[in-house]
């Protein structure tokens, strides 16, 4: 059950919060949240996040994060858990990766303090789904 709520808290913070800079996470996967409302891969030309990697994270972490929670519903299932704790780790990783990018970037621009609460809940979160994901792979938790 945490395989299903971490990831999709971490597409909402990603989602809503102010990265650095003031921008929020909606700036830069609103494109990709379009295309997965309609049902579309986040890999066709039209749905891919524009801009710097670090720009391409945060939609991807968005992205990730809402496919990783629908997939562990499916990982429900005994043996079907541990295939989709991949995805969950992949999630997790695009999100502190997106986190980690902004923090190095504003650190020598602006300073950490110009990180939003965005990036580091983002963070946070994104560790913490890690943490869910080896233990799922592990078999943790499972009945």
């Amino acid at each position: 059950m945490i395989r299903i709520i971490l990831p999709l808290a971490m597409a909402i913070v990603a989602f809503f919060g102010p990265w650095a800079g003031g921008s929020t996470g909606s700036e830069y996967a609103s494109n990709t949240v379009e295309c997965l409302l309609d049902v579309k891969l986040p890999t066709a030309p039209e749905c891919r996040p524009d801009g710097s990697l670090n720009d391409q994270l945060i939609g991807y972490t968005v992205a990730g994060g809402a496919a990783a929670a629908v997939l562990s519903v499916l990982g429900l299932l005994p043996f079907v858990g541990r295939l989709t704790s991949l995805g969950v780790l992949a999630a997790g990783a695009a999100g502190l990766g997106a986190a980690g990018l902004t923090a190095f970037g504003a650190m020598g621009e602006q300073g950490l303090t110009a990180v939003g609460w965005g990036a580091w809940a983002t963070l946070a979160l994104a560790v913490l789904t890690i943490f869910a994901a080896i233990n799922g792979i592990r078999g943790e938790g499972e009945n």
